[in-house]
């Protein structure tokens, strides 16, 4: 193999394999395409859940990150 080649790899279906495995095998680029977005699902889930369980957002305050954290990621809104 070309040592200056690219190799990206996304191992949705591989999930058991360790980067250092795929590493030894010259994968440069690992990337995690959908598990952020599949684990945000149920927390946003449970959220939901419990503001209709009890008619408010008061119970779910303390798993909310607060907005200002958020508008800190976003450059140039603070």
């Amino acid at each position: 193999m070309n040592n200056d080649a690219l190799l990206v790899v996304v191992p949705t279906s591989f999930n058991s394999v360790y980067e250092k495995e795929l590493e030894a095998h010259g994968v440069n680029v690992v990337i995690y395409a959908n598990q952020m977005l599949r684990s945000s699902y149920p927390a946003m889930l449970n959220t939901a859940r419990t503001i209709l369980e009890n008619g408010r957002c008061l119970e779910v305050d303390a798993k909310c990150m607060p907005v200002n954290e958020i508008l800190n990621l976003i450059p140039g809104t603070v």
